[in-house]
């Protein structure tokens, strides 16, 4: 969290119950990446995290006395959704252990229970 709203700040410069709508935007806007940088688009992973950090920060800076799970997202934030992963999965085939990866595994993995778990 620290993290996101350090970057935050110094993006925007100002004091966070300055910030706009439009600040977001651009900040968040500034994690997009072309599709030749990034062809797996992690970046709409992180854009979603920080958008999730964000809006739990505003919602506490506008509604601090109000129990968590009973704040109203902030006017700051109305209208800025998440955005959805273009793939499926994150993994390939060529991500999945091959056959002669297992028995290598196995010959050298000290667990007899993780040895035996492979012969089932």
């Amino acid at each position: 969290m620290n993290n996101t709203l350090n970057r935050l700040s110094r993006h925007v410069n100002k004091n966070f119950k300055d910030v706009t709508r439009d600040d977001i935007i651009s900040f968040l806007n500034n994690l997009r990446k072309s599709e030749a940088d990034d062809p797996n688009h992690k970046w709409i992973g992180t854009y979603n995290l920080y958008l999730m950090t964000i809006d739990t920060f505003f919602k506490w800076l506008y509604y601090p006395k109000r129990e968590p799970k009973e704040r109203p997202k902030p006017d700051v934030l109305l209208n800025i959704k998440r955005l959805k992963r273009k793939e499926k999965s994150v993994y390939k085939p060529t991500d999945m252990w091959t056959q002669e990866d297992d028995l290598v595994f196995l010959k050298y993995c000290p667990s007899k229970r993780d040895r035996a778990y492979h012969a089932i």
